[in-house]
């Protein structure tokens, strides 16, 4: 069965735009009919089976530069 774009953000219970999101960025995969985007059950699966995945993996924490902390002037009152 193939899905609209408003039925699948119902299963995942996100917006349509979030969905349309995740579609642009190549992480939902989908079928383009007629102009019309849909989504099949077996795509939604697989979606939802690597989101798990990635979860259950750590990120690796990325390593930014120290800042310099802000020298502080003393003030006399």
């Amino acid at each position: 069965m193939l899905l609209k774009v408003s039925e699948v953000a119902k299963r995942l219970n996100l917006s349509a735009s979030k969905v349309y999101q995740l579609i642009e960025r190549n992480r939902l995969p989908h079928y383009r009919l007629d102009g019309a985007i849909r989504v099949s059950e077996e795509q939604l699966a697989d979606y939802l089976e690597r989101a798990k995945q990635e979860r259950a993996e750590p990120r690796p924490r990325e390593s930014r530069p120290a800042r310099p902390r802000p020298r502080l002037k003393h003030v006399r009152l």
